[in-house]
Parts: structure tokens; C-alpha cells; sequence
């Protein structure tokens, strides 16, 4: 069985180059204080760690979250593994939330009330 070859519409593509030629004009340069919140990892020390499973694509995925606890909205998400057996994902997230943990005991945690949101 043949592949047909890959095709686009004329307006399809103007539409792909005219996005292409304006990049310029959206995209810029980030400055250091940008990544202030990589190398100043201090905060890091007072964090929730939360563990998330998802499934994609056939593989259970096992990713951290790490949540300041003054300021639940100055987070990281970090990716850590996949496997296709759930309960297998699901142990490995938990050593990993324990591992990554500094307060092992899991006694910091984050509440959707200090967000503060506002249900208009």
C-alpha cells in the first residue's frame, strides 16, 4: 500500500507563513531575572510535594509537583516516569513524593483556600 504524499491548501499555508514571518514580533528574548526562580531554589525548602498520575497514550505517567506552601501559586511540575501497570505507577509515585519530600512526614500541604479565588 502506497503513502499518499502530503498536501496543503494554498490559504492553509499563507496562513503557516504569514504566523512564521510575524514571530518576530512576538517572541523576544527572556532576561535573567526571568529565571531567578531556577537559581534562587531556597523556596524550594518549604514545599508540598503532590504527586499526579495521568494517562497518555497508553502509559500511566508519574509527575511531582512542588508547591510553596506561602504562595501556592510559585509552583514546579517535573515529569518523572511512566509505566503501563497503574498500581505500579502509583507505588513509584509515592516513593518519589517521600524521596523528594524535605518534611518526610508530609505534614506541608497546600489548600485551595489560600488562593483566594473569587467566584465572580
Amino acid at each position: 500500500m502506497r503513502k499518499k504524499p502530503f498536501s496543503i491548501d494554498q490559504a492553509a499555508y499563507a496562513n503557516l507563513l504569514a504566523g512564521i514571518n510575524n514571530l518576530h514580533f512576538t517572541e523576544r528574548k527572556g532576561n535573567l531575572s526571568d529565571f531567578h526562580l531556577y537559581s534562587n531554589d531556597q523556596w524550594l525548602a518549604d514545599t508540598a510535594v503532590i504527586e499526579q498520575l495521568t494517562r497518555s497514550k497508553g502509559e500511566w505517567q508519574v509527575d511531582l509537583l512542588f508547591a510553596s506552601i506561602y504562595n501556592p501559586l510559585k509552583f514546579l511540575k517535573r515529569h518523572i516516569t511512566s509505566h503501563v501497570c497503574p498500581k505500579r505507577a502509583a507505588q513509584q509515585a509515592h516513593f518519589m513524593r517521600r524521596l523528594a519530600a524535605k518534611d518526610q512526614r508530609g505534614t506541608l500541604t497546600v489548600s485551595a483556600d489560600q488562593l483566594n479565588p473569587c467566584l465572580n
